[in-house]
């Protein structure tokens, strides 16, 4: 066939948001990235038509199955994790190190007895307990002022804690674990972690399913391109419809009856597939898909009839899944509501934790309590803005600004005793894999752990020393726009009612953004200091 062509969309360009070149990468799956998120698209249909034929022989089918991984509230604020007389305090953390996580560790043991009279202390115990020991398990604490405190276990990532001292592996997953679900927002997510526990290969993935059924949704390992693909994709939303209603759904392009205005908007060149299922689909079982428009364009629009279930999904990619990351879209839909509710699956791997927080040689900055008032204070070690020295966080590919995305996650401030500090609980590591803007080097050596394929958990995960952390955790999240600043999740433009002819639209600076549009926040911010202030008392 003919050589690709450039094919330069209409498009908007956010003012202040301008493309940098793609990073070379050392771990590079995908080869030399030279494309931008204005992918090129070969100039005929039938050269289009063979290398989607091709994709399809090459890449194999991804068969719905159960979704491993562990399903838990993110809601952690991030200043108690960081901040607390529990974790942020040597002699505390040597004595966890050191002692069974049990009701008569904290009874007898001078280094534990009181430390929980902090009440952030108290809500990091809750999540340590649930993340480390198993149902069943807990810890019971009477404070001075005679009030009882229960902190029952749940995930089971360390359950020999319940009787012995922890394993180093133990404290790595229960490291992994308060990182994921910690939120700097004060939100309450789900979210799901993947990984691998070669103790017991069922830790994280409770059904033992082999397979999972979001390959799809991961990176494509080489150049695929356009509909057939089945790597590469981003779950849109859920729409809701009448049954046997027409609708079509559009991303910046006309409207299909009379080739005029615009439905929705679009940043880029991408795909779009629509299923029955709210989860996605696989190719085989879309109700539609397109990567163009009747009009002649190629900004996708396409039309199909409402499912009985009156409910479907929208998906996208880039049409050149080797275009650098930052390309979007924000469909509409013409009949019944779009968006009517989040993508139905945990698909997008927002990034991976590592490390240890209960090393006490590797704490920056110590939270102290007076002995007679349970005052706190702040105990300076040798701080310079990372609470543990040896706790680390690295991002997904497709966050356009990923290390100030991860410093929203993992950055706060907090007032202890009447001193603000501002801080980060982790360092911010870089990329999880290769592929994004971030010329950091990848952090993980594997992209999708062995134990079940398709899960996508990083493995083989470093800090930017070096050094080898063998317990990542990894999150998914249903959308990008979860687990940024709920500022940062609208944006302002038209909405239309397109039921009526012509359609009665009207100006709204609330519009949900789509995921898309999410991942080019620039969500914290390379200062902690501007990071998320503590909640009033």
């Amino acid at each position: 066939g003919p050589p690709p062509t450039p094919r330069n969309r209409g498009r908007e360009c956010p003012a202040r948001y301008v493309l940098p070149p793609a990073p070379p990468s050392p771990f590079s799956l995908r080869g030399p990235r030279s494309m931008s998120p204005f992918a090129l698209r070969l100039s005929s249909r039938s050269s289009r038509a063979a290398l989607l034929f091709l994709t399809a022989l090459l890449l194999p089918q991804a068969p719905v199955q159960a979704e491993p991984g562990i399903r838990i509230l993110n809601s952690l604020r991030t200043e108690e994790l960081a901040f607390n007389a529990l974790t942020t305090n040597r002699a505390a953390l040597e004595a966890l190190t050191e002692l069974p996580l049990h009701t008569q560790s904290f009874a007898g043991d001078g280094r534990l007895k009181h430390t929980l009279e902090h009440p952030p202390a108290r809500e990091v115990m809750a999540y340590l307990t649930e993340c480390a020991l198993p149902r069943g398990a807990g810890v019971e604490w009477k404070s001075r002022a005679g009030d009882y405190y229960s902190f029952k276990g749940e995930l089971g990532l360390c359950p020999e804690w319940e009787k012995d001292k922890p394993t180093q592996a133990c404290l790595g997953y229960v490291t992994a674990c308060l990182l994921a679900r910690n939120n700097a927002f004060g939100d309450s997510v789900m979210v799901s972690m993947r990984g691998e526990d070669s103790r017991e290969l069922r830790r994280f993935n409770p059904s033992g399913n082999r397979h999972e059924w979001s390959p799809m949704f991961l990176p494509c390992a080489s150049g695929e391109a356009g509909l057939q693909a089945e790597c590469g994709w981003l779950g849109e939303h859920v729409g809701a419809c009448a049954p046997g209603d027409k609708v079509t759904v559009a991303a910046g392009a006309p409207h299909p009856e009379t080739c005029t205005g615009r439905l929705g908007r679009i940043f880029g060149d991408r795909v779009l597939r629509v299923c029955e299922d709210p989860r996605g689909c696989a190719w085989e079982d879309r109700l539609a898909d397109t990567l163009d428009n009747p009009c002649g364009g190629i900004e996708p629009s396409v039309e199909f009839k409402c499912p009985a279930s009156g409910r479907y999904s929208v998906m996208s990619a880039p049409y050149s899944r080797a275009a650098t990351p930052g390309s979007w879209v924000a469909p509409v839909a013409t009949a019944g509501t779009y968006p009517a509710e989040p993508f139905g699956a945990y698909t997008f791997r927002e990034g991976a934790f590592y490390g240890n927080m209960f090393d006490s040689r590797e704490l920056t900055v110590e939270v102290v309590l007076n002995p007679e008032t349970f005052e706190p204070k702040l105990v300076n070690l040798r701080f310079k803005g990372v609470v543990h020295d040896n706790v680390h966080a690295c991002h997904g590919r497709d966050w356009v600004d990923g290390d100030s995305h991860l410093r929203s996650r993992i950055c706060a401030n907090a007032d202890i005793g009447g001193q603000s500090i501002s801080g980060c609980m982790a360092h911010a590591a870089g990329p999880c894999e290769p592929g994004s803007y971030n010329p950091r080097p990848a952090r993980c050596k594997v992209n999708d752990g062995t134990a079940v394929w398709g899960d996508g958990d990083f493995e083989g995960c470093m800090d930017s020393r070096g050094i080898h952390h063998p317990e990542p955790i990894t999150v998914f999240l249903r959308s990008p726009c979860e687990d940024v600043d709920p500022k940062a999740q609208t944006t302002c433009g038209g909405t239309c009612d397109y039921s009526v002819s012509p359609p009665k639209c009207t100006d709204s600076c609330k519009l949900p953004k789509s995921p898309g549009q999410c991942l080019q926040t620039d969500a914290c911010l390379k200062d902690p200091a501007s990071c998320p202030p503590p909640p009033k008392q």
